[in-house]
C-alpha cells in the first residue's frame, strides 16, 4: 500500500509539464497495468482459500506470470511520462535498464516456477521433452530481451507498439481469467488422482510462453531517449516597417486609442531657400 502511494506521488509530480501525447501513452499502459493487478490480486485471494493441492499448484502457475507483466506495464507507463520531459533523460535511461533487468528476472522466475510445478505434479520420467521446451523458450526470450537492449533500431515505432502492448496485455489477462475460472469450477474429485497430463502440459507451456510474448512486446513499446518532447521554438517575428509615402517620405501614423506612445509625425516638406 505504501509503495502504491509513493508510485502515485511520483506520477503526479512527473505529469506536470509532460506532453499530451506522452501522457496519453502512459495512461494507456497504466490502465492495462491496473486491470492486470486487479485480476491477479483476486486470483491469489482465491488461491489462499483453496484446499486442493493439485489445483492450487496449477492455479498458481497460471497466475504467476501476471505479476511480472503488470510490473513491467507500470514501468513502461512511467517511462512514457519521463520521456515527455526533455530534462529527464538520465532517469529515462535508468528506468530502461531497470525494465530490462525486470524482464530477465520475470522470465527466469517463470521458468523456475514451471520446472517446480512439473516436478511436483508430473510422474517421474513422463514427458521429459517438456523440460527442454520450457528451457529453450526461456533462453529464446532472454536472447530477444538482450538483443533489444543493445539494438537501438528495434526501439523505433514505440508509439504504435504501445497500443499493441496494451491490447496484448489485456488479452493475456483475460485468457488467464478464463483458464483460472475453468480450473476453479472443476469438481474436487477431478484432482483426486493428481493433475491430468493434458492439464499440466498446457499449464506449464502457457505459463511460460504467453508471458514471454507479452514481455517482448512491452519492451518494444518502451520509449527511447529520442522520444522526449522539447518545447517548440517560437518563430522570429518580421521586423516592423513604417509606412512610406510614394515619394519616399514618412507619413504621420496615428497611435491607437489605448496606446500611450505619441504619434509619429511626418517630416515637413522640403522648401527652397532661393527667392522667387
Amino acid at each position: 500500500m505504501v509503495a502504491g502511494l509513493v508510485f502515485a506521488g511520483i506520477v503526479m509530480l512527473i505529469d506536470r509539464g509532460t506532453s499530451k501525447r506522452a501522457s496519453g501513452e502512459a495512461l494507456t499502459m497504466f490502465i492495462a497495468g491496473l486491470v492486470t493487478f486487479a485480476l491477479d490480486s483476486f486470483f491469489f485471494g482465491v488461491i489462499a482459500g483453496e484446499r486442493t493441492c493439485p489445483r492450487v499448484w496449477t492455479q498458481t502457475t497460471v497466475a504467476a506470470g501476471m505479476l511480472g507483466v503488470g510490473s513491467l506495464t507500470l514501468f513502461t507507463g512511467l517511462a512514457w511520462l519521463i520521456a515527455g520531459r526533455s530534462e529527464f533523460e538520465s532517469p529515462l535511461r535508468f528506468i530502461r535498464v531497470t525494465a530490462y533487468g525486470l524482464s530477465l528476472v520475470t522470465v527466469g522466475q517463470l521458468t523456475v516456477t514451471a520446472h517446480d510445478y512439473l516436478r511436483d505434479v508430473r510422474p517421474e520420467g513422463m514427458y521429459p521433452w517438456l523440460d527442454w521446451l520450457v528451457r529453450a523458450w526461456s533462453v529464446l526470450v532472454a536472447l530477444v530481451v538482450v538483443g533489444h537492449a543493445f539494438a537501438p533500431r528495434l526501439r523505433y515505432g514505440a508509439h504504435r507498439a504501445v497500443t499493441h502492448a496494451a491490447y496484448l496485455g489485456i488479452a493475456y489477462v483475460f485468457s488467464c481469467a478464463v483458464i483460472f475460472g475453468l480450473l476453479t469450477t472443476v469438481d474436487r474429485g477431478y484432482w483426486a488422482d493428481g493433475v491430468p497430463p493434458g492439464v499440466f502440459i498446457a499449464a506449464a507451456l502457457l505459463s511460460v510462453m504467453l508471458p514471454g510474448v507479452v514481455v517482448v512486446v512491452q519492451l518494444m513499446a518502451f520509449p527511447s531517449a529520442t522520444v522526449a518532447v522539447r518545447p517548440p521554438v517560437a518563430p522570429a517575428l518580421p521586423a516592423s516597417r513604417e509606412p512610406a509615402s510614394p515619394g519616399g517620405k514618412r507619413l504621420a501614423v496615428e497611435a491607437p486609442a489605448d496606446s500611450e506612445s505619441p504619434p509619429v509625425v511626418a517630416d515637413p516638406p522640403a522648401t527652397s531657400s532661393d527667392p522667387l
